[in-house]
């Protein structure tokens, strides 16, 4: 694969220090709200406060675009442009997790310190967020057009608890016929060291990410009895517990492994990048391809790049307020997540032959598969430009995301669907996603401002 030449980090686009000041404050507005959503509403009144927010920070886009809200607080800025032939959507979640232990600075108080920004959120993800709605903003207050697109900036409240909010809004544009040329979300960032021999930073836009595929699966038997006496040694339970125990013996047969393009990809674009050996095996995957899936599926980080994840999450059979009476039926919940449905579909096959040598049904109750985008396209092809010019010292690849984001609702109506925020996170920062002392580079934020505002009046 061809080489970019990268060129130093001082060569960043970014703003001034005055300006990134401001940027920091408000940002660390919306930090302050403790946007953690609970199934008790428990924080109703801080997500209250961070729509007020909001609607202060950025009265631009409060007075001229279009708002549309789903659900109990997933929102949509709609602003329309001029001879507009296209939609554009910019993704990121307000909600967050909960601050945890260990955190040396209130997580829900935003802390400057050496440079960073720390508080809940700053990576995952209310710093996109603030730098998506600041760059429209920008824009509206410079009397932008917005010529050819209109610009839908969208936000679920509940993302992390994989909720409604854009179930419910893609329902919504599926209904006025409302379709997306490019929807741009979190997901992908720049990061180092993940790529082995690799020493510069790299830009990994995901163009696709595994879905959610979950079937009941349900043993039964005829008669009920007590657990005390003899007689029948069939069981529903045992029959389950028969089922499961064979499945999981047989996982790594079922679902072997395969290398998709978009992985493929990853580790191809980082072959200029990769020092010796790694780039000599790297560089010839059609002759080392073996080695390197079998080394990849003994890492269970990397093999979830090349297979189909299979758990059991659920068990439940009986009564628990007679439990010496046999169990009529036992049933468990099949956590299936996959990179592509044929290659699922081929080792369900093979699952169902197993369930019924010990007559269990599977039913399928919930399907939530994302097509991949192209990325040699127009879309990726886009953002991979905009990538060089704004950060000249990292090496930009496509990648599959074995986790999840709220783009993948947007299947049925959108062309591209790409998973990426220009947030710069060292291996320590990185870290941080989810546990204490959560934090982003002060500069950096900036640099988010920047890349969003040019990737508007690119498209």
């Amino acid at each position: 694969m061809k080489k970019h030449e990268l060129r130093p980090a001082t060569e960043r686009r970014g703003v001034s220090a005055p300006q990134n000041s401001e940027y920091v404050e408000k940002l660390s507005r919306m930090i302050n709200c403790k946007t953690v959503w609970t199934h008790e509403d428990t924080n109703k009144a801080e997500f209250e406060k961070f729509y007020t927010t909001l609607e202060e920070l950025f009265p631009n886009i409060a007075k001229k675009a279009k708002k549309l809200t789903f659900g109990g607080g997933c929102f949509f800025y709609v602003i329309e442009g001029k001879n507009a032939k296209k939609n554009i959507l910019l993704m990121s979640h307000h909600d967050v997790v909960e601050g945890g232990d260990g955190w040396e600075s209130e997580p829900f108080l935003a802390t400057e310190k050496e440079g960073y920004l720390y508080g809940r959120g700053t990576i995952d993800t209310k710093t996109p967020l603030f730098a998506e709605l600041q760059a429209a903003e920008e824009l509206l207050a410079e009397d932008y057009a917005f010529e050819g697109i209109n610009l839908y900036i969208g936000s679920s409240n509940n993302e992390e608890v994989c909720g409604d909010g854009m179930v419910l809004a893609t329902a919504y544009f599926k209904e006025q016929g409302i379709r997306f040329d490019t929807v741009l979300d979190e997901g992908g960032a720049i990061t180092e060291g993940q790529i082995p021999s690799v020493k510069c930073k790299s830009a990994v836009v995901a163009v696709h990410e595994k879905s959610r595929h979950m079937y009941r699966c349900t043993a039964k038997i005829d008669t009920r009895g007590h657990g005390g006496f003899g007689g029948s040694k069939d069981s529903a339970v045992e029959r389950l517990c028969n089922f499961v125990a064979e499945v999981t013996k047989k996982r790594d047969r079922i679902y072997k492994g395969n290398f998709y393009p978009e992985v493929k990809a990853t580790f191809e674009g980082h072959v200029p990048y990769m020092a010796f050996p790694m780039n000599l095996l790297f560089g010839n995957m059609g002759l080392f391809a073996p080695l390197i899936k079998k080394i990849m599926m003994g890492i269970p980080a990397a093999s979830a790049m090349l297979s189909t994840g299979l758990s059991f999450t659920t068990l439940g059979a009986g009564d628990t307020r007679d439990p010496q009476i046999r169990a009529k039926s036992a049933e468990t919940t099949m956590f299936l997540r996959c990179v592509r449905e044929e290659d699922l579909e081929q080792g369900l096959e093979k699952i169902k032959r197993i369930a019924t040598k010990y007559g269990v049904e599977i039913e399928l109750i919930e399907r939530d598969y994302c097509k991949p985008t192209d990325f040699e396209g127009e879309a990726y092809k886009r953002v991979e430009s905009l990538l060089h010019k704004n950060f000249p010292d990292v090496a930009v690849v496509p990648f599959l995301l074995t986790a999840g984001t709220d783009a993948r609702r947007f299947t049925d109506v959108a062309d591209n669907i790409l998973r990426f925020a220009p947030i710069d996170l060292n291996k320590k920062q990185f870290a941080t996603i989810h546990n204490a002392n959560e934090h982003i580079g002060i500069q950096n934020i900036g640099e988010c401002v920047m890349f969003y505002k040019d990737f508007i009046q690119m498209t």
